[in-house]
């Protein structure tokens, strides 16, 4: 009989990837999701809205092994918009997965997707260790629902992994975030269809990974036999500015066309130290620096 494995969140980039991922590797796959859609790579996709009783229902019938939540807010930008319903899906679909598995199973393996909005800016590589410090909503209920996972593991001796993600892009990336802006952007100039690029401001710095490899990350995690909390980026240093000009660049558009709403000069920067993640799983990204930029630019 296959393994099942759960992914919450499914229709997303990350549980698009991953269901992928475990596709080629045999698994049975269940999705979860707010609405029904298209199982596409799944065996079967259900709809849900994360209450306890019936995610209950559904680890008793499908027997998971590993359940893999991406599911709830992902935005920084847009949780300041009704904080009240965001936090909800974020702290509240968390502790119900905790509660079902320890009322169904506790051998399960559970994965939450956290998130570098958990800490503050910092000069120095951000490790598993380093202060928390949100900024928004979004960083509040993650570090809610992160600290609320630590307490559960530790109490019942459960395998709870925080994963803290940082930013990891690809072609599946709403429209919403930094990177797609950019990339349907750059195509509409080429196009004839706009003649620049409006961005907010140049000075944030992130880390960068492509979806592929903080999911392969995610998933050597949950291989491992004890469980532990990790920093996943890319190792893909840029300021807004610098990766609007570098996809520019591969467009063949002058950086000219790029424009900025405000130039803060305010210390904004979040880069990941993922030495911990690299040592326990061996785990190394296949998409860097100029990879990592072509792989954005050419994918559909």
């Amino acid at each position: 009989m296959l393994k099942t494995i759960l992914i919450a969140g499914i229709s997303g980039q990350d549980g698009y990837f991953l269901t992928k991922k475990l596709r080629v590797k045999g698994y049975r796959i269940i999705g979860l999701s707010r609405k029904k859609r298209d199982p596409g790579l799944a065996d079967l996709i259900l709809k849900t809205n994360y209450n306890e009783k019936n995610l209950v229902k559904v680890l008793k019938k499908f027997k998971p092994f590993i359940i893999f939540n991406f599911a709830g807010e992902s935005n920084p930008k847009t949780s300041w918009n009704n904080p009240l319903k965001k936090q909800d899906s974020i702290t509240r679909i968390n502790l119900n997965f905790i509660n079902a598995i320890i009322k169904t199973d506790k051998k399960i393996k559970y994965f939450h997707a956290s998130t570098s909005e958990i800490f503050g800016s910092s000069k120095k590589k951000i490790t598993e260790k380093s202060s928390f410090l949100p900024n928004n909503p979004y960083g509040c209920f993650k570090l809610s629902a992160h600290l609320t996972l630590n307490v559960f593991r530790k109490k019942y001796d459960l395998f709870l992994v925080n994963g803290i993600l940082f930013n990891h892009e690809s072609a599946k990336k709403s429209q919403k975030f930094l990177s797609s802006t950019i990339i349907t952007r750059a195509r509409e100039i080429k196009k004839g269809l706009k003649n620049k690029l409006i961005l907010q401001t140049p000075n944030p710095v992130r880390d960068f990974a492509h979806a592929e490899d903080t999911v392969d990350a995610i998933y050597k995690i949950m291989k491992l036999n004890k469980p532990h909390d990790f920093i996943i980026s890319g190792g893909n240093i840029y300021s807004v500015r610098n990766l609007a000009e570098k996809i520019f660049e591969r467009f063949n558009i002058s950086k000219k066309k790029i424009f900025f709403r405000g130039n803060t000069q305010k210390f904004d920067i979040k880069i990941g130290n993922t030495s911990k993640l690299k040592r326990l799983t061996k785990w190394k990204p296949k998409y860097i620096k100029d990879k990592f930029i072509d792989k954005l630019v050419n994918e559909k």
